[in-house]
């Protein structure tokens, strides 16, 4: 069963607290060492510049917005909040930009497909579409699923691939990290502001949450897209979601792998679900054929 796109965040956290020494020692090397990074970086960051941007934030919102100057969220003033908002972002970006490699490294090596080989051994099969009418299209691009083999040996015959197009994945980190820096002015806004920076770097990032899954597949660009708009909103909700997270300081690093772990259970269980509709198509081949 899929479930809402939010729970697969929360899920990214528990399988990682309960699975944490089946994802290999390199990965707990390689997640110390993120942490490690993500505290070094970000603590003297906010030493040395929240209470000048402080300063300058709250000189903006006594200008700008004077009637909401005096607010406070649980004993907090809004002018604090937006500088807490603020200094997050740019920690994550200056984290994200150091730990760029780390984790383009980790990922090619395989969390992904390690965590959706270790769940319930998915076999990733051709995509299956239901039609206007209720039919089922099964793509033929790949080969059936019953002469396909485990995953894992799938998964090998896919690095290739997935190795080639390392580039192309280079190409949209860069994007993301230029969208972040200007986005990153948005968090003066009080309120308003931090949720549009989340939505709008969310929803961007959205589209590679399956990208290896898609890759898997053997999808087009275009059943990508037609894949991704006809779950949309679920797409978008995630990505907003694993962006807040990576927000957080000093744990928010730890997030950007849980939140790689969450997309790959998403997959998990909308490859079951695609396996349901081949199997379904199979029958009914087979019962016409009788």
């Amino acid at each position: 069963m899929v479930l809402p796109a939010p729970a697969y965040p929360v899920m990214g956290v528990v399988y990682l607290t309960r699975n944490i020494q089946l994802l290999g020692p390199q990965f707990i090397r390689s997640l110390a060492w993120a942490l490690g990074v993500a505290v070094s970086t970000i603590t003297p960051l906010i030493a040395l510049t929240f209470r000048s941007q402080q300063k300058l934030i709250t000189s903006v919102i006594d200008t700008a917005f004077p009637r909401i100057a005096g607010m406070k969220i649980l004993g907090i003033g809004i002018q604090t909040w937006s500088t807490m908002f603020l200094t997050m972002g740019e920690s994550s970006l200056l984290v994200g930009i150091i730990m760029g490699e780390l984790f383009k490294k980790e990922r090619s090596k395989g969390l992904f497909q390690t965590v959706l080989n270790k769940e319930g051994n998915v076999h990733v099969g051709p995509l299956a579409q239901v039609t206007e009418n209720g039919g089922i299209i099964v793509s033929t691009k790949v080969v059936d699923q019953q002469q396909q083999g485990s995953l894992s040996s799938r998964l090998h015959q896919q690095q290739h691939k997935i190795m080639d197009k390392a580039s192309s994945s280079t190409s949209h980190y860069g994007q993301r990290m230029g969208l972040w820096l200007v986005t990153l002015p948005l968090n003066f806004v009080p309120v308003a502001g931090p949720i549009a920076f989340c939505y709008l770097n969310g929803k961007v990032r959205s589209r590679y949450v399956h990208r290896q899954y898609f890759d898997m597949k053997e999808m087009t660009q275009k059943e990508r897209d037609d894949w991704i708009q006809t779950r949309k909103t679920q797409y978008t909700t995630f990505g907003v979601i694993a962006q807040g997270l990576e927000l957080i300081p000093f744990i928010g690093i730890l997030f950007g792998f849980t939140n790689t772990i969450g997309a790959a259970l998403w997959a998990a269980d909308l490859e079951r679900q695609q396996y349901e509709l081949r199997s379904r198509k199979l029958r009914e081949t087979n019962t016409a054929s009788m």
